[in-house]
């Protein structure tokens, strides 16, 4: 049991031990998610675990790493015979039950700057036994690896999702290609309030940055 997985590596990079590293926990007690809200698991029932990347601010792009790791989980998952995973932009995993997407797994990175050099901590929770979990989050779609078949040992599936991480290309363009044919989010209409301001149109893009093209009625790309 941990606080949360993420600031125990960025906690470790501000003190020197900046190696790669790996933080996988059975429960934590202050996950977060995006936009800082609140990570919710319950104990035995999630793959929680963190990856810290060396990076040099000069040649690799900060915000593909969470990419990385959402396509390595994916992968791996599709190798145990869990079909039908889609990425949600940015990065959440979901599988589509009911004519409607649900979320399985959710990415979270944050870094550490330091001149030319960054540390990246990339979080993943991802839902292996669906537990109490909707008595909790009653307004939220949400789903676990049980409820599409048989649920693997959770160790197992970070090794295998750690080697597949390992086998990602870090090449932008490789990296935004292969997202693009597992996104869930491209070719829909979407609609987002970003800072007071409503964002709608169809998604027609993934920038090298991560960031989602839309366009919107009036043919504008925003």
């Amino acid at each position: 049991t941990t606080g949360s997985t993420n600031q125990d590596l960025l906690e470790k990079s501000q003190i020197g031990l900046n190696h790669p590293s790996v933080v996988i926990a059975d429960h934590q007690t202050a996950g977060k998610g995006r936009l800082e809200r609140q990570w919710i698991s319950e104990k035995g029932s999630a793959l929680l675990m963190s990856v810290s990347f060396e990076v040099d601010t000069s040649n690799d792009l900060i915000s593909l790493f969470s990419m990385k790791l959402s396509l390595a989980t994916l992968k791996a998952l599709e190798k145990l015979g869990f079909a039908g995973i889609k990425i949600k932009w940015p990065n959440d995993l979901i599988v589509v039950q009911h004519e409607a997407p649900h979320k399985l797994a959710g990415v979270l990175a944050q870094s550490l700057i330091k001149g030319p050099d960054a540390i990246v901590v990339v979080g993943l929770g991802l839902n292996i036994r669906i537990a109490n979990l909707r008595n909790v989050l009653k307004h939220d779609s949400i789903s676990a690896l049980s409820e599409l078949g048989n649920p693997p040992n959770v160790i197992d599936l970070a090794e295998l999702i750690l080697q597949e991480l390992s086998e990602t290309s870090s090449d932008g363009n490789l990296l935004v290609a292969e997202y693009a044919k597992y996104s869930h989010t491209l070719g829909t209409f979407v609609c987002a309030d970003i800072s007071g301001a409503k964002l709608e149109g169809f998604a027609k893009g993934i920038t090298q940055t991560g960031a989602l093209i839309v366009e919107s009625e009036d043919g504008a790309f925003q």
